[in-house]
C-alpha cells in the first residue's frame, strides 16, 4: 500500500466515523403529549406513598398507592371521583 492509498483509507475511515456518530440520536426522555392520565405526587408525609391520577378526558381523580400488606406488593387505586 502506498502512502497516498493509506492517507485516502485513513480519511475515508474518519469520514465514515463522523457520519456514523451524526446518525446516532442522544439519549433523552421522550415527551409524549396528549396522554389520557396525569400523575401528581401528594405532599402528605404521613400517608402512604402514592400519586393522584387525573383522567384528563373526564376530569375524574383517583388515588393510587402500593399495598404492601401481602407477600407481594400490589398497586391499588381508589374509586374515581369527579
Amino acid at each position: 500500500m502506498t502512502t497516498a492509498q493509506s492517507l485516502f483509507a485513513g480519511a475515508l475511515l474518519i469520514a465514515s466515523a463522523i457520519l456514523f456518530t451524526q446518525s446516532i440520536k442522544p439519549a433523552e426522555a421522550q415527551y409524549l403529549s396528549g396522554g389520557r392520565y396525569q400523575l401528581m405526587h401528594h405532599s402528605n408525609t404521613s400517608a402512604n406513598a402514592g400519586v393522584f391520577r387525573l383522567d384528563t378526558g373526564t376530569g375524574e381523580v383517583s388515588y393510587c398507592f402500593l399495598s404492601t400488606g401481602t407477600a407481594q406488593a400490589e398497586l391499588v387505586c381508589s374509586k374515581a371521583v369527579k
